[in-house]
């Protein structure tokens, strides 16, 4: 997906004069094309995350259609402030995508960690959060959300799910009806653990702020009153995929996700998978429940 973003970026500056890139020190390899096409658009402010997204919100003002890229826990929680006020409160058309949300850079500790991102990101008002798992998933809503005048944050995984189909903003895709009037609400790569369980009705999300109308009619037609409903998401169990559903559709939900508390191990992102309590098998026994 991080070479799909750069493709985009590329494309963008070549088309449309108002975009801008703000990185935080990193993807400097990545980015050496977008960076050689507009030298004079494309800025690395450093590990300075509060101060980029204020020059990123003083451009949006200005007209331009800033991108600001780096590392999760460094963009959304050291700068939460900056992004509440500057791009929620401005209402300001900036586009936040990071890298390295949940444990992705698992063998860096728990300073490199988020879990709580999108909870955070849908608190701000306004925000359109989104959290594709593919190439083609991330060119779709990119190029489908660019310049609406909106925030937008886009979480990028290492991880991606091998499953085809089109996403659009604020859109569900049902995946599969129910063979026991089971459903869960899916998000992220952890689709393909879900999709093992060969009963269950599986319904994914890739925008995780708004669920657009025609989407929760088309939802309300399939799920019933007595079916059991489980949200699957690589983040807290709060605050995210589970809270969306659950107010939503006001129904209770089970949900499988990360516990409140800190990953101090070190390893593999499979390792911390497991420690979490989110491996493919642990998943998979969950939703026998």
């Amino acid at each position: 997906m991080r070479n799909e973003f750069a493709k985009i970026c590329t494309n963008l500056l070549e088309k449309d004069s108002k975009a801008v890139i703000l990185i935080g020190d990193i993807s400097h390899f990545l980015l050496r094309d977008v960076q050689n096409i507009a030298p004079d658009r494309f800025y690395n402010i450093g590990i300075c995350e509060q101060a980029t997204i204020n020059v990123a919100a003083g451009m949006a003002l200005e007209g331009m259609r800033p991108i600001v890229h780096t590392i999760a826990p460094f963009l959304v929680e050291r700068a939460y402030e900056q992004i509440k006020i500057g791009l929620g409160y401005q209402k300001t058309d900036v586009t936040l995508v990071t890298v390295g949300g949940t444990y992705d850079y698992a063998d860096l500790g728990c300073t490199h960690h988020c879990y709580a991102d999108i909870a955070l990101m849908r608190a701000i008002p306004g925000m359109e959060v989104y959290e594709p798992s593919t190439a083609m998933e991330l060119n779709q809503l990119f190029n489908q959300t660019w310049g609406n005048g909106n925030p937008k944050y886009f979480r990028l995984s290492a991880k991606t799910h091998t499953q085809i189909f089109n996403v659009s903003p604020y859109e569900v895709n049902i995946v599969r009806e129910s063979k026991n009037n089971k459903y869960a609400f899916v998000s992220g790569h952890l689709l393909d653990d879900v999709i093992q369980d060969p009963e269950i009705g599986i319904i994914y999300l890739s925008t995780l702020s708004h669920i657009s109308l025609e989407s929760i009619q088309k939802v309300t037609n399939l799920i019933k009153e007595d079916s059991i409903l489980y949200t699957v998401e690589n983040h807290f169990t709060n605050g995210g995929l589970a809270d969306l559903v659950s107010e939503t559709f006001n129904r209770n939900v089970n949900r499988i996700g990360l516990r409140r508390e800190f990953i101090t191990e070190y390893g593999s992102y499979e390792d911390l998978r497991r420690v979490a309590g989110m491996d493919t098998n642990s998943i998979l026994e969950k939703l026998k429940h």
